[in-house]
């Protein structure tokens, strides 16, 4: 299997993990916040932060492999991005999230092999779009995991 179809796999398969941890909350808990064990944010910003991260970093950082301009980071804000959105509907924050999974997934049939080790300068310093996709595939996994825990053990964490 070559890099491309191996990321293509992956992306779906976390995107759609990290989908699955959030519908484990139930709606009631979505937008409270949970358990001091079980970290400071609500599902909701998780869900929030997954979505500007993919935005305005991960998919402008793909898109610099193709010739795409350094992304921008005058809207790096997300504070004051989630002040402006955190009453939106979960819904159309997961809409948009699985939006923009699957551009990042379109593009990467664009990579032909040789491109994956090729450095560019980026927003983390001069990585290969191997580091980029790859810190993608981990950054989903570190949030799928944060959601799942605030699913699987707020009532043992919760006070009595």
């Amino acid at each position: 299997m070559n890099t491309t179809q191996w990321f293509r796999h992956q992306l779906q398969a976390s995107a759609d993990a990290f989908l699955w941890g959030v519908e484990q909350v139930p709606d009631s808990r979505r937008h409270i916040q949970p358990p001091k064990r079980l970290g400071e944010w609500t599902v909701a910003r998780h869900v929030f932060h997954m979505l500007f991260y993919e935005q305005t970093i991960s998919l402008p950082s793909m898109r610099q492999w193709l010739d795409g301009p350094y992304p921008t980071t005058d809207d790096l804000d997300e504070d004051m991005a989630w002040e402006k959105r955190h009453s939106e509907s979960m819904e159309n924050l997961l809409i948009e999230f699985r939006k923009v999974r699957a551009e990042q997934i379109a593009l990467l049939e664009k990579f032909d092999e040789a491109i994956w080790d090729t450095t560019c300068e980026a927003i983390w310093g001069p990585v290969t779009l191997l580091w980029v996709v790859s810190k993608t595939y981990q950054h989903t996994a570190e949030h799928t995991s944060d959601v799942m825990r605030i699913g699987l053990f707020w009532d043992m964490f919760a006070p009595r």
